[in-house]
């Protein structure tokens, strides 16, 4: 058996990006390139340059800040004041 062939209930390794479904890595996904499929996203992912830039795009959102969300309540058209309640 060579390093290519998969017993039944084995457990293969893939590419950690595979259930986002990033459309980008959508062309692997089709019937007539699964060999592609098989030997990339469940095989050698870590020399995939969509691996890697997937990859550097989470990193970059990880490091960015949050966003600051600003809410105004009102009643009828006037704004009301909040106070902080501790919590």
């Amino acid at each position: 058996m060579d390093d290519a062939t998969i017993r039944m209930g084995e457990r293969m390794d893939g590419c950690p990006h595979v259930n986002r479904n990033d459309p980008r890595c959508a062309t692997r996904f089709c019937l007539g390139r699964l060999d592609q499929a098989f030997s990339v996203c469940f095989g050698t992912y870590h020399g995939c340059p969509m691996y890697h830039r997937i990859n550097d795009e989470l990193a970059r959102a990880e490091r960015r800040p949050a966003a600051i969300v600003t809410t105004t309540l009102s009643r009828h058209g006037v704004t009301l004041p909040l106070r902080a309640t501790g919590s």
